[in-house]
């Protein structure tokens, strides 16, 4: 905005004062009655099951570039949201867990097992009514079930981030290497995340007002923590330069 003013001596020069004010955040929007997302038909679908981790995750790439996740865990309330792909990252992250203290406890079972028996079959007499056959028996239970929370605490998630607020909007979870069977949906969903911009482009700063308001959607939805938001919100606000 520019203003002119004109001073009380004439003889001087006119004064030029620049103001500019942006704003980014309307508060008062997200006050408003949410509006009813329209139905939009289903294009692809993937869905990743463990029978391990009794969880299911099922990802949908809808019409007009458009993603639906539902994701449900044993005993819980599935979780369902629409994000729309223009504000997300069309580069996924890769992150792996390896349960480490299960593996460490499983291997040190099965070593104490192995030397149990080799107690048992090394003593005079028979060896299953020695106590270390007893012991290790009773190891080779223990050193499964470790093993077992070692698969099912291993974890490989594929997260696609939001473009400038940087917090997760899709979070798919399984196994190692369990992603791979995804591959081509994924690859179809990068596309569309490219496509979404390219039918929908926008001036910096309406994008960034509009990433804002998906953020809180996620938000209300309970996508999203509210310390995320809040971190959305600060990285948001410091990309309008």
């Amino acid at each position: 905005m520019n203003a002119r003013a004109e001073p009380a001596d004439a003889s001087r020069r006119p004064v030029v004062a620049r103001a500019e004010h942006i704003s980014i955040e309307a508060t008062p929007d997200f006050n408003e009655a949410p509006v009813r997302q329209p139905h939009r038909r289903a294009i692809a679908t993937f869905a990743l099951k463990s029978s391990l981790r009794r969880s299911v995750t099922e990802v949908s790439i809808l019409e007009d570039h458009y993603l639906a996740v539902r994701s449900q865990q044993s005993g819980e309330e599935p979780t369902k949201y629409v994000v729309d792909l223009r504000f997300a990252n069309p580069r996924p992250l890769i992150v792996r867990h390896i349960a480490w203290i299960w593996l460490g406890i499983a291997t040190a079972l099965l070593l104490a097992t192995g030397g149990c028996f080799w107690w048992a079959f090394a003593s005079h007499g028979s060896p299953w009514t020695h106590p270390g056959a007893f012991v290790g028996s009773s190891g080779v239970i223990v050193a499964g079930a470790s093993i077992l929370m070692f698969l099912r605490r291993t974890t490989e998630s594929l997260q696609f981030t939001s473009v400038h607020g940087g917090v997760t909007l899709i979070n798919i979870t399984a196994g190692i290497g369990s992603a791979k069977a995804g591959r081509r949906f994924f690859v179809e969903v990068i596309k569309n995340i490219s496509a979404a911009k390219q039918a929908r482009p926008q001036p910096r700063p309406q994008f960034l007002r509009d990433e804002m308001r998906e953020h809180h959607r996620l938000r209300e939805l309970n996508v999203l923590s509210e310390a995320d938001y809040e971190a959305s919100k600060g990285r948001i606000l410091a990309s309008h330069s």
